[in-house]
């Protein structure tokens, strides 16, 4: 409750809120030098304090108003399809997770307010390694539209680009929301989708590599189609059968046997396949061998290659670069177009549709111009 200009705060509270920010005691005190006489009663924090406690910790500043503690962590709670099954994550992720559905959410309400309807008219549960032609179909894929890209950045902005114009927004990032001191650990996720029926949102990990964002993009857009939500890695049955299945569409085996020379080198031949198909070595070495075409030993060669470029990449990594164009990758135009028209045309505020874009007005302004010139 609030007292006077301050706010009361129970202690299971800011215990619970402690524990699921997953930081060290040591670095919250000293932020907050008061948080210890908070936690007693014996002094309470003014609600702007309490308010920049709840965006350190990274947990709604609703949560702190509670008489006790949630039953369960927030992701469990607010996705509660995972069950039993739900894994530990990160907070990074955590916070990705509600983020994203954020917007999703937003942007499922306020198409269907336009009239939008399901994006996907048939079933497409019958998807097989034989048969992955509906999935080329649905997005308007040539079968050979590998050959049209001369690098995996040109190859992934266009597939990227095929599912938005079929209504699937496709965000990506490296870091938690607007915050480039939180980075994302490819190690523990390469993307996710957030499955809906007319608002489904796949998100990339952006610190892959070119051609892993390719084939976490595909494996999502799989999920899609199998109308399901894909958000934690889980190696059971059918996630296998989703790597296999994406593995088809981006490297068709009939293609594969057409290309593949016995009488050269193998190495060679997989470094020449991974930048037609625009995909990883390594993916094209799993799929020769799934093929027959090459031993495990080749993978285990391939796959220590791949981890030691890895390394070297991550070495190597630097921030920076134009803060519009990064923006603009990170949400991608559909999303950013369909803000900008719900606050000029007045279904949302103004302030509302900063918040949407990450509390930035002056990227609103900088976009709205764009799209306003490009659509005249």
């Amino acid at each position: 409750m609030a007292t006077g200009s301050k706010v009361e705060v129970s202690r299971d509270i800011y215990l619970w809120a402690i524990e699921e920010s997953q930081k060290d005691f040591l670095e919250i005190k000293n932020r907050f030098k008061k948080i210890e006489f908070w936690m007693s009663g014996e002094d309470h924090p003014t609600f702007r304090q309490l308010e920049r406690l709840a965006n350190f910790l990274g947990v709604p500043l609703g949560y702190m108003f509670l008489d006790e503690p949630p039953g369960a962590n927030i992701v469990e709670s607010e996705f509660r399809s995972i069950g039993n099954k739900l894994p530990a994550i990160s907070k990074d992720l955590q916070d990705t997770l509600y983020i994203m559905a954020r917007k999703k959410d937003w942007l499922s309400e306020y198409r269907r307010e336009k009239g939008w309807g399901k994006l996907l008219s048939h079933d497409f549960s019958e998807l097989s390694r034989e048969n992955m032609l509906p999935a080329k179909e649905y997005i308007d894929l040539d079968e050979f539209w590998y050959r049209e890209h001369r690098n995996k950045d040109s190859a992934f902005k266009y597939l990227r680009q095929k599912l938005e114009d079929k209504g699937i927004v496709v965000m990506q990032s490296g870091v938690v929301g607007t915050d480039n001191s939180r980075r994302l650990d490819v190690n523990e996720f390469r993307g996710f989708l957030l499955y809906d029926d007319i608002a489904p949102l796949i998100f990339i990990n952006s610190r892959d590599s070119d051609a892993g964002k390719i084939y976490t993009l595909i494996h999502e857009y799989i999920h899609f189609l199998l109308q399901e939500d894909d958000i934690f890695v889980d190696e059971d049955s059918n996630e296998i059968n989703v790597n296999m299945l994406a593995a088809e569409f981006l490297m068709p085996t009939s293609h594969i046997q057409e290309l593949w020379d016995n009488n050269k080198p193998e190495l060679e031949q997989i470094e020449e396949l991974s930048n037609l198909f625009h995909v990883s070595r390594l993916a094209v070495a799993i799929k020769l061998k799934d093929s027959g075409k090459i031993s495990q030993h080749m993978v285990n060669i391939v796959k220590q290659q791949t981890e030691n470029a890895i390394r070297d990449r991550s070495a190597k990594e630097t921030g920076g670069g134009d803060y519009y164009r990064t923006s603009r990758s990170r949400l991608g135009d559909s999303f950013l177009r369909a803000v900008i028209q719900g606050a000029e045309s007045g279904d949302i505020s103004y302030t509302y549709a900063f918040d949407l874009l990450g509390g930035s007005a002056k990227l609103f302004d900088y976009f709205k111009e764009e799209f306003i010139n490009y659509e005249r």
